[in-house]
């Protein structure tokens, strides 16, 4: 039993890795979505039409950018639950003494394709803030003196 254990701690501090992922994940979509509620709140009251397109124009950028982190969360999570599942498995085979090797491979393989995808995924998120910066969504009221 002191081998499983030993075996298990690896996957168990990556699922301490993934949990810091989703608070990174949590804190960029509540910038998000506080800063798509402030812009509704702005698109509400102005009559300025030029100026509501540039809102509806960061808002679809920010609806965008919601996307990709929820599929960057939504990884992150099954992530996480198949790196459980592995570490379930060694303690399942260590008592049942049964071969789940290809079973604790599989879920490992699929949990690390999951996480690489949502590191995509947020790495999406970024080029599209990133984006609307160079677009001049953001600070686009400041001199930058060029």
């Amino acid at each position: 039993m002191a081998k499983v254990i030993q075996t298990a701690v690896a996957p168990v501090f990556l699922i301490t890795g993934i949990a810091a992922t989703l608070g990174v994940l949590s804190n960029r979509l509540a910038r998000i979505t506080d800063r798509a509620r402030a812009l509704e709140r702005k698109l509400k009251i102005s009559s300025d039409e030029e100026f509501n397109r540039s809102l509806a124009t960061e808002l679809r950028a920010l609806l965008k950018r919601a996307r990709c982190i929820h599929i960057a969360f939504s990884f992150s999570v099954l992530s996480a639950t198949l790196v459980s599942a592995v570490v379930m498995l060694l303690f399942m085979a260590n008592i049942q003494a049964i071969n789940l090797g290809t079973a604790i491979a599989g879920c490992f393989m699929v949990a690390m394709l999951l996480l690489i995808l949502a590191f995509i995924a947020l790495l999406g998120e970024v080029f599209l803030a990133t984006r609307s910066m160079r677009r001049g969504m953001i600070f686009a009221d400041i001199d930058l003196g060029e």
